[in-house]
């Protein structure tokens, strides 16, 4: 029995927090390595040399920058959950943030791709399903560590209000629907796919809920 009890045991959140913040810096620092110095050569079949490759390869830049958000933005999620809402981990814990910090590290592939073949028309589908599927791959990672969260005790603060946990479900439940919804786009009507994006993109910065716990709802 006291066996059973130890097998999965809780231990400190720390070790998994400097992970964590070292996967994403290593991410986000991928990011800009995708974006290639052209050799002498290629440049003399380039119109208007350096300047014009740099003008053409503009679609990368943009990628780099939403993408280098949207990490940031992750982190900075993942950064607000282990302040205020964790206080232990077990291992299945740690296997789901591992998975979770595997679909970080997944994005800087997805976004070359898609600043790379975005300009031709005939690989703007595939590159926008590639990019929209780098987006959404945290999401159900990100749902998957907070249902365990919620629901294994000694994971979560016990003193978080349940209605609270319950709206924080709910709003990741949506953006993930809505990312799955850009996907479906992504196949054949690529541009709706990109604007659903865009505006998912502008709803991340919304800083996140602060916790209320069970004390003040019922005060």
């Amino acid at each position: 029995m006291l066996a059973e009890k130890n097998s999965n045991p809780l231990m400190n959140k720390e070790r998994l927090e400097m992970f964590s913040d070292g996967v994403f810096a290593i991410a986000i620092t991928l990011l800009i390595l995708e974006i290639k110095i052209p050799k002498h050569e290629a440049l003399e079949h380039t119109v208007g040399g350096l300047y014009g490759y740099l003008k053409h390869i503009w679609p990368n830049y943009l990628a780099y920058f939403v993408s280098f958000l949207m990490i940031g933005i992750y982190w900075s999620n993942h950064h607000h959950m282990f302040t205020f809402l964790i206080k232990r981990t077990n291992h299945t814990f740690n296997l789901l943030n591992i998975l979770f910090l595997m679909t970080i590290a997944f994005m800087p592939f997805t976004t070359a791709i898609f600043g790379d073949y975005v300009l031709h028309p005939e690989y703007l589908d595939a590159a926008t399903t590639a990019y929209t599927v780098g987006i959404m791959l945290p999401q159900p990672a990100v749902l998957f560590i907070f249902l365990y969260g919620k629901y294994k005790k000694g994971i979560f603060d016990p003193n978080l209000d349940p209605s609270f946990l319950n709206k924080q479900m709910l709003k990741l439940l949506i953006a993930f629907v809505l990312t799955g919804v850009a996907l479906a786009f992504s196949f054949t009507y690529p541009m709706v796919s990109i604007i659903m994006i865009g505006f998912s993109f502008l709803m991340y910065f919304m800083a996140p809920d602060m916790p209320v716990h069970k004390d003040e709802t019922s005060a």
